[in-house]
């Protein structure tokens, strides 16, 4: 009879950290976390034991039949050999009217993050805190002596949260509308926005040049109050904002069920108002530089009828960018309706619909 292998006394248990994540952001930030994860949870979890992270990425969040996302997210990960689930999703959820940090299955070992609520500012040190944490209170394990000292990012977990409909979960809040706001607008990426509006960056050109060579808008520019400049400027973003909305039909009417369908459409706003007026910026520079290289001094002072001056000089800068902006806003109305739309909750929300909806059907 052959010998039998001797247990190694050292040999430590695998434990599977499984992360869901739904496209876009949340899978791009559970890859970032899968990286270091490991030995994250060796150094902070009181516990002997080899850690193992698994990612997938999937439309796990997507449905039409008004479940929750913790039942969502049981049922998919029901299908998975993890010891431990955290699942991630670009999703904003309220409870009696507090931001929803996380959702606790306690008895499936199954958590759901919501990605916005951990605010818009170090984002992956902030998710690697809450899924460090979730999996310890899953598992039942404490943290490493090393690892109590009190932070204030990992309190971020630990304000009692509210009534969950299930005994078996628990629902993780905290305060901070402001945070959930910014966290979704960080979640949209208005810097894509402005990347991909190339219709509305020649459109813009097109106007910024005509008042910056008409020279009738020069003295305009330059009798105008600083106050009225300002005020041009910020309506110009306006318009181009408005005209995104209305050309994109980016204006949402639910889903109820997630009870922020107000803030869906809050975040779509200050999206497209970050995106535009990253857009209006860039286009003062470019304003600035070309006028600094085709406006001679001299020129401009006789025709201004007195010495031009640096303050002459940012007026005209200014109400060329303006026009710039508002032809700009007519010009994104040719743009792809993809590029605008990804900024909306809706749309992506549609297009995992259809993805959830075709691998179901392969799966069958």
């Amino acid at each position: 009879m052959p010998d039998e292998p001797i247990p190694d006394p050292d040999a430590r248990p695998v434990t599977v950290v499984g992360l869901l994540a739904d496209p876009n952001l949340p899978g791009e930030l559970a890859a970032r976390l899968a990286e270091g994860l490991p030995q994250v949870l060796a150094a902070r979890l009181d516990a002997p034991r080899t850690w193992r992270v698994e990612t997938v990425v999937e439309p796990f969040e997507a449905n039409d039949r008004g479940e929750r996302a913790l039942d969502r997210a049981r049922e998919r990960v029901r299908r998975t050999r993890w010891d431990v689930a955290v699942c991630l999703t670009d999703v904003p959820a309220k409870s009696s009217g507090v931001p929803v940090v996380a959702q606790v299955g306690e008895q499936d070992r199954v958590a759901v993050v919501s990605v916005p609520a951990l605010g818009g500012v170090r984002l992956l040190p902030r998710a690697r805190d809450a899924v460090v944490d979730l999996v310890g209170r899953l598992l039942g394990i404490d943290a490493a002596p090393a690892a109590r000292r009190p932070t204030r990012r990992a309190a971020l977990l630990h304000e009692p949260g509210t009534e969950a409909e299930d005994p078996d979960e628990t629902v993780l809040t905290r305060r901070g509308t402001l945070r959930l706001l910014a966290g979704m607008v960080r979640t949209n990426r208005p810097w894509r926005l402005t990347v991909g509006l190339g219709a509305a960056l020649a459109g813009a050109a097109a106007g910024s040049a005509f008042g910056l060579l008409y020279s009738n808008l020069w003295q305009l520019a330059t009798n105008l109050d600083a106050w009225r400049l300002a005020l041009a400027f910020v309506g110009s973003v306006a318009i181009f904002v408005a005209w995104l909305i209305a050309g994109h039909r980016l204006w949402e009417r639910g889903p109820h069920e997630l009870g922020v369908d107000r803030l869906l459409n809050v975040g779509t706003v200050l999206t497209l108002t970050a995106g535009t007026g990253l857009f209006s910026l860039a286009l003062l520079v470019l304003n600035s530089i070309v006028a600094a290289v085709i406006i001679p001094a001299e020129y401009l002072g006789r025709t201004l009828g007195h010495p031009a001056a640096l303050s002459d000089y940012v007026r005209i800068v200014v109400l060329a960018t303006v026009m710039g902006v508002v032809a700009g806003a007519v010009g994104s109305g040719l743009e792809d309706d993809e590029t605008v739309r990804q900024v909306a909750y809706g749309h992506r929300q549609r297009e995992r619909r259809n993805l959830a909806a075709q691998l179901q059907t392969h799966g069958e």
